[in-house]
């Protein structure tokens, strides 16, 4: 099973994204440039807010690019911005109207999130937040800004 994974997943999935302030992204240019964290969240997640409002206090100290894909559905859009200004998340919102993202990334529980390399290529894959997920991903990090090579896929 984690072989299919390795395969679909190899190459980054997101390209040009609108973001829940209607800004348009291109991700193409920006994983070239620094790594970038997907994660897949909703307003019902506890564990998955725990797990964004640690990731918007690291990004302060290092330098990655995050982006949450909102599972809510497009019913509660207007209370997802909200929340969002009201937590003062500093990265991009996509709103997950029909959880297609969500289906492509093969996204089966919440929080789920990847890491991509500079290249575009999944480092990890994190199901869940736990201070053992948060190490890993610091660990992960801190090899990709050393330039060694790239970490092998894993999923946990």
């Amino acid at each position: 099973m984690n072989l299919i994974f390795a395969i679909v997943f190899l190459s980054f999935p997101l390209k040009d994204i609108t973001t829940l302030n209607k800004e348009t992204i291109n991700l193409d240019t920006i994983y070239t440039k620094k790594p970038v964290y997907v994660s897949f969240w909703a307003l019902w997640c506890s564990q998955c807010i725990k797990e964004l409002d640690r990731i918007n206090k690291l990004m302060d100290s290092l330098d990655f690019f995050v982006v949450a894909v909102n599972e809510d559905g497009k019913r509660k859009m207007s209370r997802v911005g909200s929340f969002v200004k009201g937590h003062k998340w500093n990265f991009p919102v996509i709103i997950d109207k029909r959880q297609k993202l969500m289906r492509e990334f093969g996204v089966m529980a919440l929080p789920s999130s990847f890491l991509y390399d500079t290249e575009g290529n999944l480092v990890k894959r994190f199901t869940g937040f736990s201070s053992r997920d948060e190490k890993v991903f610091l660990s992960i990090l801190d090899s990709l800004k050393s330039n060694v090579d790239t970490v092998p896929v894993s999923s946990d």
